[in-house]
Protein backbone atom coordinates (compact mmCIF):
# COMPACT_ATOMS: atom_id res chain seq x y z
CA UNK A 1 0.00 0.00 0.00
CA UNK A 2 1.05 3.26 -0.74
CA UNK A 3 2.01 5.41 2.40
CA UNK A 4 -0.52 8.45 2.34
CA UNK A 5 2.30 10.74 3.86
CA UNK A 6 4.53 9.84 0.75
CA UNK A 7 1.56 10.14 -1.36
CA UNK A 8 0.19 13.54 -0.22
CA UNK A 9 4.13 15.00 -0.51
CA UNK A 10 4.05 13.63 -4.42
CA UNK A 11 0.60 14.32 -5.41
CA UNK A 12 0.03 16.83 -7.96
CA UNK A 13 3.56 17.70 -8.75
CA UNK A 14 5.46 17.73 -11.90
CA UNK A 15 9.02 18.09 -10.84
CA UNK A 16 9.59 15.71 -7.17
CA UNK A 17 12.89 16.27 -5.06
CA UNK A 18 13.66 13.19 -2.64
CA UNK A 19 16.42 12.63 0.13
CA UNK A 20 16.69 9.17 0.40
CA UNK A 21 18.54 8.03 4.08
CA UNK A 22 20.60 5.79 6.09
CA UNK A 23 23.32 5.05 8.31
CA UNK A 24 25.55 3.56 5.42
CA UNK A 25 24.78 2.34 2.43
CA UNK A 26 22.08 -0.41 2.86
CA UNK A 27 19.17 2.02 1.86
CA UNK A 28 21.17 2.41 -1.18
CA UNK A 29 18.93 -0.48 -2.36
CA UNK A 30 15.98 0.69 -1.88
CA UNK A 31 17.11 4.42 -3.44
CA UNK A 32 18.00 2.35 -6.44
CA UNK A 33 15.09 0.76 -6.81
CA UNK A 34 13.06 3.96 -6.36
CA UNK A 35 15.14 5.68 -8.61
CA UNK A 36 14.55 2.92 -11.28
CA UNK A 37 10.60 3.18 -11.03
CA UNK A 38 10.44 7.15 -11.19
CA UNK A 39 12.88 6.90 -14.19
CA UNK A 40 10.24 3.92 -16.01
CA UNK A 41 7.06 5.61 -14.54
CA UNK A 42 7.48 8.82 -16.18
CA UNK A 43 5.08 10.24 -13.30
CA UNK A 44 7.08 13.64 -13.24
CA UNK A 45 9.06 15.70 -15.41
CA UNK A 46 12.24 16.18 -13.82
CA UNK A 47 13.05 14.39 -10.60
CA UNK A 48 16.21 15.23 -7.62
CA UNK A 49 17.23 12.24 -5.55
CA UNK A 50 20.14 12.98 -2.90
CA UNK A 51 21.02 9.29 -0.94
CA UNK A 52 22.05 11.29 2.45
CA UNK A 53 24.96 8.94 3.95
CA UNK A 54 24.31 9.75 7.88
CA UNK A 55 26.82 7.96 9.35
CA UNK A 56 27.89 9.87 12.08
CA UNK A 57 31.95 9.50 12.11
CA UNK A 58 34.83 6.70 10.15
CA UNK A 59 34.60 4.72 13.37
CA UNK A 60 31.68 5.49 15.21
CA UNK A 61 28.12 4.64 14.06
CA UNK A 62 24.86 4.51 15.95
CA UNK A 63 24.98 1.23 17.27
CA UNK A 64 28.17 2.34 18.52
CA UNK A 65 26.87 5.66 20.62
CA UNK A 66 26.27 5.65 24.16
CA UNK A 67 22.94 5.67 24.52
CA UNK A 68 19.65 6.81 22.76
CA UNK A 69 19.43 9.92 23.39
CA UNK A 70 23.05 10.79 21.94
CA UNK A 71 21.65 8.49 18.59
CA UNK A 72 18.53 10.78 19.04
CA UNK A 73 21.18 13.99 18.99
CA UNK A 74 22.41 12.89 16.09
CA UNK A 75 20.21 12.18 14.13
CA UNK A 76 18.29 15.27 14.59
CA UNK A 77 21.25 17.19 13.86
CA UNK A 78 21.05 15.11 10.49
CA UNK A 79 17.61 15.77 9.64
CA UNK A 80 18.12 19.40 9.74
CA UNK A 81 20.78 19.35 7.37
CA UNK A 82 18.60 17.21 4.95
CA UNK A 83 15.60 19.84 5.24
CA UNK A 84 17.90 22.37 4.06
CA UNK A 85 18.21 20.56 0.93
CA UNK A 86 14.15 21.42 0.58
CA UNK A 87 12.83 18.24 -0.62
CA UNK A 88 8.98 17.11 -1.14
CA UNK A 89 9.76 13.78 0.95
CA UNK A 90 12.43 12.19 3.24
CA UNK A 91 12.52 8.51 2.93
CA UNK A 92 14.26 6.99 5.98
CA UNK A 93 15.68 3.98 4.10
CA UNK A 94 16.80 2.26 7.57
CA UNK A 95 15.40 0.66 10.40
CA UNK A 96 17.83 1.79 12.98
CA UNK A 97 17.27 5.45 12.22
CA UNK A 98 13.36 5.05 11.79
CA UNK A 99 13.47 3.42 15.23
CA UNK A 100 14.96 6.63 16.52
CA UNK A 101 13.15 9.10 14.53
CA UNK A 102 10.17 8.84 16.74
CA UNK A 103 12.29 10.60 19.66
CA UNK A 104 13.61 13.38 17.56
CA UNK A 105 12.79 17.05 17.82
CA UNK A 106 12.38 17.11 14.28
CA UNK A 107 9.32 14.69 14.27
CA UNK A 108 7.49 17.16 16.52
CA UNK A 109 7.87 19.81 13.97
CA UNK A 110 6.52 21.56 10.72
CA UNK A 111 8.78 20.43 8.02
CA UNK A 112 8.98 17.69 5.05
CA UNK A 113 7.62 15.15 5.09
CA UNK A 114 9.05 11.84 6.20
CA UNK A 115 7.98 8.26 5.57
CA UNK A 116 9.88 5.62 7.36
CA UNK A 117 11.14 2.05 6.55
CA UNK A 118 9.35 0.43 9.78
CA UNK A 119 5.27 0.72 8.64
CA UNK A 120 6.59 -1.01 5.58
CA UNK A 121 8.20 -3.84 7.28
CA UNK A 122 5.66 -4.05 9.73
CA UNK A 123 2.56 -4.27 6.62
CA UNK A 124 4.82 -7.22 5.26
CA UNK A 125 5.03 -9.16 8.36
CA UNK A 126 1.43 -8.53 9.84
CA UNK A 127 0.11 -9.80 6.11
CA UNK A 128 2.09 -12.75 6.03
CA UNK A 129 0.96 -13.94 9.72
CA UNK A 130 -2.57 -13.12 9.34
CA UNK A 131 -2.74 -15.55 5.69
CA UNK A 132 -0.43 -17.94 7.54
CA UNK A 133 -1.76 -18.34 11.26
CA UNK A 134 0.07 -21.49 12.57
CA UNK A 135 3.17 -19.58 11.49
CA UNK A 136 5.79 -16.89 13.56
CA UNK A 137 8.04 -14.70 12.84
CA UNK A 138 11.83 -14.14 13.30
CA UNK A 139 12.92 -10.17 13.40
CA UNK A 140 16.84 -10.00 12.32
CA UNK A 141 18.05 -6.55 12.82
CA UNK A 142 20.96 -4.32 14.30
CA UNK A 143 21.08 -4.06 17.92
CA UNK A 144 19.31 -0.50 18.24
CA UNK A 145 16.34 -1.63 15.92
CA UNK A 146 15.86 -4.87 18.53
CA UNK A 147 16.09 -3.17 21.45
CA UNK A 148 13.49 -0.42 20.75
CA UNK A 149 11.65 -3.19 20.52
CA UNK A 150 9.71 -0.75 17.43
CA UNK A 151 8.57 -3.92 15.19
CA UNK A 152 7.15 -5.92 17.90
CA UNK A 153 5.18 -2.83 19.51
CA UNK A 154 3.09 -1.82 16.32
CA UNK A 155 2.97 -5.77 15.76
CA UNK A 156 1.16 -6.45 18.83
CA UNK A 157 -0.48 -3.12 18.45
CA UNK A 158 -2.63 -4.36 15.51
CA UNK A 159 -3.38 -7.60 17.25
CA UNK A 160 -0.25 -10.06 16.54
CA UNK A 161 0.07 -12.20 19.91
CA UNK A 162 3.55 -11.23 21.36
CA UNK A 163 5.07 -14.88 21.32
CA UNK A 164 4.35 -15.35 17.93
CA UNK A 165 7.26 -12.54 17.48
CA UNK A 166 11.21 -13.57 18.04
CA UNK A 167 14.10 -10.83 17.88
CA UNK A 168 17.40 -11.77 16.93
CA UNK A 169 19.88 -8.82 17.26
CA UNK A 170 23.07 -9.11 14.23
CA UNK A 171 25.82 -6.58 16.18
CA UNK A 172 28.63 -5.87 13.45
CA UNK A 173 26.39 -7.45 10.63
CA UNK A 174 25.53 -4.22 8.76
CA UNK A 175 29.82 -3.08 8.74
CA UNK A 176 30.80 -6.46 7.64
CA UNK A 177 28.31 -6.48 4.62
CA UNK A 178 29.75 -2.85 3.34
CA UNK A 179 32.72 -4.17 2.76
CA UNK A 180 31.56 -7.68 1.61
CA UNK A 181 28.59 -8.48 1.21
CA UNK A 182 29.01 -12.13 0.73
CA UNK A 183 32.38 -12.71 2.56
CA UNK A 184 33.56 -15.48 4.65
CA UNK A 185 32.99 -12.76 7.80
CA UNK A 186 29.93 -11.74 6.29
CA UNK A 187 28.97 -15.78 5.62
CA UNK A 188 30.33 -16.95 9.99
CA UNK A 189 28.11 -13.95 11.36
CA UNK A 190 24.72 -14.64 9.52
CA UNK A 191 24.86 -18.47 10.38
CA UNK A 192 25.94 -17.55 14.25
CA UNK A 193 22.90 -15.32 14.26
CA UNK A 194 20.45 -17.99 12.36
CA UNK A 195 21.16 -20.69 14.51
CA UNK A 196 20.58 -18.52 17.90
CA UNK A 197 17.29 -17.47 16.37
CA UNK A 198 16.72 -20.99 15.49
CA UNK A 199 17.13 -21.91 19.18
CA UNK A 200 14.62 -19.30 20.40
CA UNK A 201 11.86 -20.11 17.75
CA UNK A 202 11.96 -24.21 18.08
CA UNK A 203 10.22 -26.08 15.47
CA UNK A 204 7.27 -25.04 13.32
CA UNK A 205 6.80 -22.48 10.20
CA UNK A 206 8.94 -19.12 10.16
CA UNK A 207 8.68 -15.90 8.27
CA UNK A 208 12.21 -14.17 8.61
CA UNK A 209 11.79 -10.55 8.19
CA UNK A 210 14.93 -8.58 7.55
CA UNK A 211 14.77 -5.66 9.26
CA UNK A 212 17.90 -3.56 7.90
CA UNK A 213 18.52 -2.62 4.93
CA UNK A 214 22.09 -3.59 4.58
CA UNK A 215 20.86 -7.56 5.36
CA UNK A 216 19.36 -7.50 1.55
CA UNK A 217 22.58 -7.64 0.04
CA UNK A 218 23.28 -10.98 1.32
CA UNK A 219 19.87 -12.23 1.39
CA UNK A 220 21.63 -15.71 -0.70
CA UNK A 221 23.40 -16.43 2.81
CA UNK A 222 20.46 -15.75 4.88
CA UNK A 223 18.17 -18.06 2.61
CA UNK A 224 21.07 -21.03 2.54
CA UNK A 225 21.34 -20.85 6.46
CA UNK A 226 17.44 -20.68 7.37
CA UNK A 227 16.76 -23.49 5.56
CA UNK A 228 19.64 -25.26 7.05
CA UNK A 229 18.66 -24.47 10.36
CA UNK A 230 15.20 -24.35 10.61
CA UNK A 231 13.51 -27.87 10.09
CA UNK A 232 9.73 -26.37 8.63
CA UNK A 233 8.36 -23.97 6.37
CA UNK A 234 10.70 -20.39 5.90
CA UNK A 235 9.30 -17.41 3.72
CA UNK A 236 12.08 -14.73 3.66
CA UNK A 237 10.68 -11.25 3.67
CA UNK A 238 12.49 -7.82 2.64
CA UNK A 239 11.53 -4.70 3.75
CA UNK A 240 13.18 -3.01 1.21
CA UNK A 241 10.90 -4.36 -1.29
CA UNK A 242 8.00 -2.99 0.40
CA UNK A 243 9.52 0.70 0.88
CA UNK A 244 9.82 1.27 -2.74
CA UNK A 245 7.41 -0.93 -4.25
CA UNK A 246 4.63 0.92 -1.81
CA UNK A 247 6.03 4.23 -1.92
CA UNK A 248 5.10 4.67 -5.55
CA UNK A 249 2.65 1.93 -6.00
CA UNK A 250 -0.27 4.29 -6.43
CA UNK A 251 2.18 7.05 -8.91
CA UNK A 252 0.50 8.24 -12.38
CA UNK A 253 2.27 6.66 -15.24
CA UNK A 254 3.56 7.82 -18.71
CA UNK A 255 2.59 11.45 -17.67
CA UNK A 256 5.46 13.00 -19.36
CA UNK A 257 7.21 12.00 -22.31
CA UNK A 258 10.89 11.69 -20.23
CA UNK A 259 11.86 12.20 -17.41
CA UNK A 260 15.50 14.60 -16.27
CA UNK A 261 16.80 12.91 -13.55
CA UNK A 262 19.70 13.95 -11.06
CA UNK A 263 20.95 11.26 -8.59
CA UNK A 264 23.48 12.57 -6.31
CA UNK A 265 25.19 10.82 -3.34
CA UNK A 266 26.37 13.16 -0.41
CA UNK A 267 28.23 11.69 2.67
CA UNK A 268 30.18 13.19 5.92
CA UNK A 269 32.47 10.46 5.96
CA UNK A 270 35.09 9.38 3.48
CA UNK A 271 33.23 6.14 2.08
CA UNK A 272 36.12 3.48 1.29
CA UNK A 273 36.73 2.00 -2.34
CA UNK A 274 35.91 -1.36 -1.03
CA UNK A 275 32.22 -0.46 -0.07
CA UNK A 276 31.83 1.32 -2.93
CA UNK A 277 32.57 -1.39 -5.70
CA UNK A 278 30.64 -4.02 -3.69
CA UNK A 279 27.77 -1.67 -3.53
CA UNK A 280 27.57 -0.33 -6.94
CA UNK A 281 28.07 -3.59 -8.54
CA UNK A 282 24.97 -4.97 -6.88
CA UNK A 283 22.90 -1.91 -7.15
CA UNK A 284 24.17 -1.19 -11.53
CA UNK A 285 21.57 -3.02 -12.65
CA UNK A 286 18.70 -1.94 -10.83
CA UNK A 287 20.00 1.76 -11.42
CA UNK A 288 23.62 2.81 -13.14
CA UNK A 289 22.45 5.94 -12.25
CA UNK A 290 22.49 5.46 -8.33
CA UNK A 291 25.58 3.08 -9.24
CA UNK A 292 27.25 6.00 -10.94
CA UNK A 293 26.23 8.69 -8.41
CA UNK A 294 27.97 6.22 -5.46
CA UNK A 295 31.28 6.18 -7.57
CA UNK A 296 30.92 10.23 -7.87
CA UNK A 297 29.93 10.77 -4.30
CA UNK A 298 30.37 13.97 -2.54
CA UNK A 299 32.07 14.22 0.60
CA UNK A 300 31.31 17.06 2.86
CA UNK A 301 32.95 16.56 6.20
CA UNK A 302 30.43 19.69 7.60
CA UNK A 303 27.34 17.57 6.10
CA UNK A 304 25.94 18.00 9.20
CA UNK A 305 27.47 19.05 13.00
CA UNK A 306 26.44 18.05 16.38
CA UNK A 307 27.72 18.46 20.09
CA UNK A 308 28.08 15.73 22.45
CA UNK A 309 26.80 15.81 25.46
CA UNK A 310 29.70 15.78 28.93
CA UNK A 311 31.25 12.75 29.29
CA UNK A 312 30.84 11.62 25.58
CA UNK A 313 33.94 11.08 23.31
CA UNK A 314 33.99 11.88 20.18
Amino acid sequence: MMSRVGAAAMAGKETLSLVVTDSGLGGLAVCADLVRQLKESRAFRAVAVTYFNAWPEADRGYNKLPDMAARTRVFDAALSAMARLDPDLIVIACNTLSAIYPRTEFSRQSGPAVVDIIDFGVDMIEGELTARPESRVVIFGTPTTIASGIHRARLTARGTAGERIISQPCEGLAGEIERNPSGPKVRALVERYVREAAVKAGAGPILAALCCTHYAYSLGLFQEQLERRFPGPVILLDPNRGMSGGLLADCRRHVFPAVRLDCRVVSRIVIGEDKIAAIAALIEEVSPETAAALRKYEHDPELFTWTDEPGEKK
